[in-house]
């Protein structure tokens, strides 16, 4: 395949591993033609919805212009190649029938890897929230990293993470909703104070009355809702304590204190088994 001059070339890449403090890379060869059938896609791809109109956009711009920007691949077993970053190039490639993909081959470890396919995807093409979010949790999982050291390591804020994450706690009907874009992430932080069922009902209620992300926090916070769906307003350090328990368990977390009775209780919310799995560990649960 014949390679075009101009365009961001192997500077994209350059800058896509220069934007994380992940581990040291070295790079074993600057650039080449793949075979395509060589190359595996990412098991840390966080992107499970691509856009069919920029994947066809991108299909017109290869076919005029080739492949401006390389992948990033890594060697696999065997004679294969796993791939780091720039899976819709290499989709767009198989569509038009390419037999070889240019792309620059690094020795990169199973955490950087992973952090490099999260970045790659949020700083091109913005996931949807619920991607972004099982992005973070599956490097905090995997990798033990703590919300402060994927903040560095990303550059995204720690309270940013933190609210994403928290979204994974939403009923799975709301969360279908948001993915689907039926919803704004506005709208569903604005859910996560009531109970799973009162969340399908004011989600339902966002589509059909078009609400904006203003109507549904003044709805939710008006009294309409039962008390028990909605939080109580928190003593600060009550507040600060659960941030500190969901940045070192990775898991939602809300602790229900009473100053009368001087008593309460704390609920960790996890969003799948392999979550609660690992805070089991991080309890000291042994099976």
């Amino acid at each position: 395949m014949a390679k075009k001059k101009g365009g961001l070339g192997n500077k994209g890449v350059e800058v896509l591993l220069s934007s994380s403090g992940a581990n040291k890379i070295s790079s074993e060869k600057i650039s080449l033609d793949i075979e395509i059938s060589l190359i595996k896609t990412s098991p840390y791809q966080p992107r499970t919805n691509f856009d069919e109109d920029n994947l066809k956009s991108l299909i017109e711009s290869i076919r005029e212009q080739g492949v401006i920007q390389p992948v990033l691949v890594r060697k696999s077993k065997g004679d294969k190649f796993e791939l780091i970053a720039g899976e819709r190039r290499l989709r767009a490639v198989k569509i038009l029938g390419y037999e070889k993909i240019p792309a620059v081959i690094k020795t990169i470890s199973d955490e950087s890897a992973a952090v490099y396919a999260l970045l790659e995807n949020v700083q091109r093409e913005n996931l949807d929230p619920i991607e972004e979010a099982l992005g973070f949790e599956k490097l905090i999982k995997k990798f033990n990293f703590t919300q402060e050291a994927l903040s560095k390591k990303t550059g995204k804020s720690r309270s940013h993470i933190a609210n994403l994450i928290r979204l994974l706690s939403l009923d799975k009907y709301v969360i279908n909703l948001l993915s689907s874009k039926k919803i704004d992430m506005g709208h569903a932080r604005a859910l996560l104070s009531l109970s799973p069922a009162s969340q399908k009902i004011y989600a339902d209620k966002v589509i059909s009355q078009k609400l904006t992300v203003r109507d549904i926090e003044k709805l939710v916070n008006s009294g309409t809702v039962s008390k028990k769906s909605v939080k109580a307003k928190k003593d600060k350090q009550i507040t600060e304590i659960e941030n500190q328990l969901r940045e070192k368990l990775g898991v939602f977390v809300d602790i229900n204190h009473s100053p009368v009775k001087k008593n309460g209780k704390i609920t960790l919310k996890y969003s799948n088994l392999d979550v609660l799995d690992g805070l089991l560990k991080k309890l000291g649960y042994k099976k």
